[in-house]
């Protein structure tokens, strides 16, 4: 999905004028221009598949050294799990019957938190 993304971009970025100036599209055309040293419209698709996905890659290990991946427990007031993480943003707490089930939700709010 995510290259699938990235050839997109590269389609949309093929169609504009200076995508490096383009409000949306202009920063990450500026991280692919840094990471290859190149225009990013001289970049094959498979540069900005891989541009992308270390981009993304990126964002989650910085997030997770700044503020530490989600983690679950049972949960003391009563029956299940919760899972919980202090940051990006707001601390966030999830309660499930299981504890993979409480983890994973917490997981993807966490992700989400970071790449948004």
């Amino acid at each position: 999905m995510i290259r699938r993304l990235a050839r997109l971009l590269r389609d949309v970025a093929r169609g504009l004028p200076d995508p490096e100036r383009d409000p949306d599209l202009g920063p990450f055309c500026t991280h692919l221009r840094q990471r290859y040293g190149r225009h990013p419209l001289a970049l094959s698709p498979e540069e900005w598949e891989e541009g992308l996905l270390g981009l993304i890659a990126e964002r989650i290990a910085e997030g997770w050294d700044r503020h530490g991946a989600p983690s679950a427990a049972r949960d003391p007031e009563g029956e299940g799990f919760v899972a919980s993480f202090e940051g990006p943003g707001e601390p966030f707490a999830v309660r499930a019957q299981s504890k993979r089930e409480a983890y994973r939700e917490a997981r993807k709010a966490w992700v989400r938190r970071l790449l948004g």
